[in-house]
């Protein structure tokens, strides 16, 4: 389930441009969001010989694996072969997507790797990936994950003891625009994540603060704190 539609669902009261840039990458501008809302990813690799990339704005593939002699599938994000260009900069142009947050990778000559010139990436276990957001029109669900101008609430990590462990432990708190000057008394919204995450993955991934900075701003959700073990 997307992020933020779990979210929305969650929180609700009441029923096209680039990513934000965060300091100098490569050089080359990539991914690249269309006037038309495609998206144009590049990669500089002049002694290769094949570069993909592979993400879930992509059709998904079927993919078989056996387990205890039994034979399952499932779908795994699809991929694209880039064009190679002039100065060894390799090229793919995606068809226009729909409002939302996507992850990709590349994989030159046959070996997964990062987009260097995009400094957004996510972990899901041992995994990395970029990832970019795209809003086709205001309120979709691609608006939502961007930053936009209203009041911005915190986001804290915050190491606590944890006595059935023995040991120390970290989760992600998010607190409202105006909480830490108020006395306001704030409903606690608890986020667990699935197998696999951790107290990062709702805020890289779901992108927490970003969809209640909007909601709260909207009068669409309640100013309320949020903690993400």
């Amino acid at each position: 389930m997307r992020p933020f539609l779990f979210i929305a669902t969650l929180l609700l009261s009441s029923a096209a441009f680039a990513q934000q840039a965060l300091g100098p990458g490569t050089g080359l501008v990539s991914p690249e969001i269309n006037p038309d809302h495609s998206v144009t990813f590049r990669f500089f690799a002049p002694k290769a010989v094949k570069v993909e990339v592979t993400g879930d704005f992509l059709p998904t593939r079927p993919v078989q694996y056996t387990v205890e002699g039994k034979t399952l599938t499932y779908d795994a994000p699809g991929s694209a072969v880039l064009q190679e260009g002039p100065g060894g900069v390799w090229t793919y142009t995606s068809a226009p997507l729909e409002g939302e947050l996507y992850s990709y990778s590349f994989v030159v000559d046959g070996r997964r790797t990062m987009d260097p010139s995009n400094i957004y990436q996510n972990r899901d276990v041992a995994t990395w990936t970029n990832i970019f957001t795209l809003s086709a029109a205001d309120g979709d669900n691609g608006w939502y994950y961007e930053v936009h101008d209203v009041p911005h609430g915190t986001l804290s990590h915050v190491w606590y003891e944890s006595p059935k462990l023995g040991k120390q432990r970290r989760l992600s708190v998010y607190t409202p625009a105006g909480y830490e000057g108020g006395k306001a008394k704030y409903p606690v919204l608890y986020l667990l994540h699935g197998s696999g995450g951790d107290e990062d993955a709702w805020t890289d991934l779901g992108r927490t603060a970003q969809i209640l900075d909007n909601l709260i701003a909207e009068g669409k959700a309640k100013p309320m704190i949020v903690v993400m073990p």
